[in-house]
């Protein structure tokens, strides 16, 4: 059901994908001059990417599960340039937003040992792939790739209600770096000069997420929230995921589309199960459509498409 639903939102942009390859591929291979041999391993690197990420419910959205409001329910995921933001002068945008949101002294490790780089003060998002062949037709992938997603409350909200005040809902801002490492199946082998490559695989992720979570202030209890206030929280834990694409082979430039489905591990810690900013009772009775406990714990289980550009060597 997941797999259906990422499809029929993709579906347009995947077709053009594959369109674009495979002209590419019938073009040259009309070229009799063209190398075609096969070779004992390919590095492939992939870079400037573009990310939709996906749930699998009405109800899988992280800030539905960890505020309860309605207006989250059936939200939207991060969609987007992860680097070179055609749109505005971030190099690397959502690393930008985090910091411009004061989470900097809240990043996991990882995240932090990588703002040390000069300039850039973050990690360029980027994949790395070692394919190689085996004793029979299929060949084998190894890889590590590192992407990360912005989700802001006021863009998450579910498209279907509306517009509404800002206040309608508590402030919630998530970063979430994923560094990924993968192994995977290519049964048609090690892809040729200007073949096709389809893979499938699977992977473990480590997620590190920062949140500023609060109240904003809200005219409707102003006697409880009549200046904003929030806090900012961090959490890291390990994702399984599976991975499913195709790529263009060969020794130049060219296009991958895969999807990545992630497991149901909660990872993300919830900060406003054990502090809502205000007086529990009026948070549940004004956020809290839900009615239930708020969950200490959270993940989102769901699905993240990338198409990026790659060069394989």
């Amino acid at each position: 059901m997941l797999f259906i639903n990422i499809l029929q939102k993709q579906f347009g942009l995947a077709v053009i994908i594959l369109l674009v390859l495979a002209s590419t591929v019938f073009a040259q291979e009309e070229d009799v001059t063209a190398p075609t041999g096969a070779r004992d391993s390919v590095w492939r690197i992939g870079f400037w990417e573009v990310l939709q990420q996906t749930f699998g419910d009405d109800e899988s959205h992280p800030f539905y599960k960890m505020t309860g409001t309605d207006r989250f329910r059936a939200g939207s995921g991060y969609f987007g340039p992860t680097f070179l933001d055609p749109g505005s002068s971030n190099l690397l945008p959502n690393v930008d937003y985090k910091n411009e949101d004061g989470h900097a002294g809240e990043d996991g490790t990882l995240t932090k040992l990588f703002s040390y780089i000069p300039l850039l003060k973050g990690l360029p998002t980027f994949s790395l792939e070692y394919i190689q062949p085996t004793d029979y037709v299929v060949g084998i992938g190894l890889s590590f790739a590192y992407t990360n997603i912005w989700l802001d409350d006021e863009q998450a909200r579910a498209a279907t209600m509306g517009a509404d005040p800002a206040y309608a809902t508590p402030l919630i801002r998530m970063a979430s770096h994923f560094y990924m490492f993968s192994a995977s199946i290519h049964p048609f082998g090690v892809p040729k000069t200007d073949d096709l490559d389809i893979f499938i695989g699977l992977g473990l992720s480590m997620v590190e997420s920062t949140l500023k979570s609060g109240i904003r202030d809200n005219p409707t209890i102003s006697e409880y929230a009549a200046t904003t206030q929030t806090q900012l929280s961090s959490s890291a834990g390990t994702l399984p995921f599976r991975r499913i694409g195709i790529a263009s082979g060969g020794d130049s430039f060219g296009f991958m589309l895969e999807f990545l489905f992630l497991g149901n591990s909660e990872i993300i810690d919830n900060p406003f199960a054990t502090n809502t900013i205000i007086d529990s009772t009026i948070y549940n009775s004004t956020y809290n459509d839900r009615g239930d406990a708020l969950p200490s714990k959270v993940g989102m289980s769901g699905g993240i498409t990338r198409v990026s550009w790659t060069y394989s060597f």
